[in-house]
């Protein structure tokens, strides 16, 4: 891809062009994949509770393969969720399907885990081992950093003899003692072939200047291409990943949304796009209206105000605010992600706002009538120090135009 001269500066946004500057990104890939993992940890969260069905799930995977999301991981290999594996592979979505080994697999008898991803046909599989000696040691009694080891690049040789492709995930990596990683990851490499290592901050522990050290840090061990699955207990999660983007980290693990604690999806997809001049091959009009077709399907909420995703994301209570806002080249316009500028209703909203907003429900007004309309809103916005809702809205036009 020819990259644009003034790649801060296109018709759908204005940004910094400190962004573009030869050191800014000197360590950046030409190329950064995605792994979007809301059918795994996503739905996993326990603070949403999710519990979705088998339709549910090839609804969300054909929504994310739709959007042009070339990689997805859609479960564990287990036999209870086997079929559900099965069905989402055979579908007709193009994406690579990956799924991930379970947390107590190491312990199960030979390399069932992989047996399981080999009869559901997927692409590939997460090859899921501790790798800090303390969960090792202080959990898992009679076992040792070695014979962990061991079992986990025994299991990557056996499922890439039998064709699948293999990240290499070895949780907890952001507390492992730095020369038992290096040694484990040596091993993955050179006898395993992994085709991915990754960095699990799977406490969500790790700082932007620290995951950017440890990529540069493998990157000096093995050479292997690197996947980071970031967690957000600190609220970093995005900024860790753009943190080891730049430090030439070529994939990262997402969901819509950010639900389980991860960086979300369209976030990602977005800003690579506009703030590095990286083109993931996605339909970008569709962003935002696939992140709200999934979160419906599953039946989750986030706030109306969230960047990129919310409902608000591109609200103002002011017709005018948005003409300055477009007059002063937005960061970007919402049109680019398929959302767009909402009024949201308060004193300050004007005439132009109102007939916006009467056209959203299918009403005209006389120019009288609008005054009035605004007059009312005006004096509960300034007598409840609030915006109001589409049923008050509703409720002042039916009293004003009868």
């Amino acid at each position: 891809m020819v990259k644009s001269s003034k790649p801060w500066d296109k018709e759908m946004w204005s940004v910094s062009p400190y962004n573009f500057d030869e050191e800014a990104l000197a360590k950046i890939p030409k190329k950064v994949g995605l792994l979007d993992t809301t059918l795994r940890d996503g739905i996993s969260d326990p603070a949403r509770s999710l519990l979705l069905n088998v339709e549910q799930k090839l609804k969300i995977a054909q929504a994310l393969d739709d959007l042009g999301i070339g990689r997805l991981e859609i479960g564990l290999t287990t036999d209870e969720a086997l079929p559900e594996l099965k069905a989402i592979v055979n579908s007709g979505i193009k994406a690579k399907t990956f799924a991930m080994t379970p947390t107590s697999s190491f312990l199960w008898d030979e390399w069932k885990a992989v047996d399981i991803a080999l009869k559901a046909g997927i692409s590939g599989i997460i090859c899921n081992f501790p790798s800090s000696e303390y969960l090792i040691r202080k959990y898992l009694p009679g076992w040792t950093p070695e014979k962990m080891l061991e079992k986990s690049v025994a299991m990557s040789i056996y499922a890439k003899k039998h064709g699948l492709l293999v990240n290499f995930f070895e949780y907890d990596t952001t507390r492992a003692e730095p020369m038992y990683l290096r040694k484990l990851l040596k091993a993955a490499v050179g006898e395993a072939k992994v085709d991915s290592v990754s960095i699990v901050d799977t406490l969500g522990v790790g700082s932007p200047a620290g995951i950017a050290h440890m990529v540069k840090l493998i990157k000096k061990w093995v050479k292997s291409p690197i996947e980071l699955h970031m967690h957000d207990d600190f609220g970093l999660a995005f900024a860790n990943c753009l943190a080891g983007i730049g430090a030439g980290a070529e994939i990262v693990q997402t969901t819509i949304n950010g639900i389980g604690k991860m960086p979300a999806t369209e976030d990602l997809i977005t800003s690579l796009r506009i703030l590095y001049d990286l083109d993931l091959g996605v339909k970008y009009g569709k962003v935002y209206e696939t992140t709200k077709t999934i979160r419906e399907i599953g039946n989750w909420t986030v706030s109306p105000y969230r960047p990129i995703s919310g409902e608000l994301a591109f609200g103002y209570d002011s017709d005018t605010r948005i003409d300055e806002n477009r007059s002063q080249r937005a960061p970007f316009l919402p049109e680019f992600i398929g959302n767009k500028y909402r009024i949201v209703l308060s004193g300050r909203t004007g005439p132009q706002g109102i007939r916006i907003r009467l056209n959203e429900i299918g009403k005209t007004a006389t120019d009288e009538q609008v005054i009035e309309i605004m007059s009312m809103i005006k004096r509960i916005w300034e007598k409840e120090r609030r915006t109001l809702n589409d049923g008050e809205f509703k409720a002042i036009v039916e009293k004003v135009i009868k």
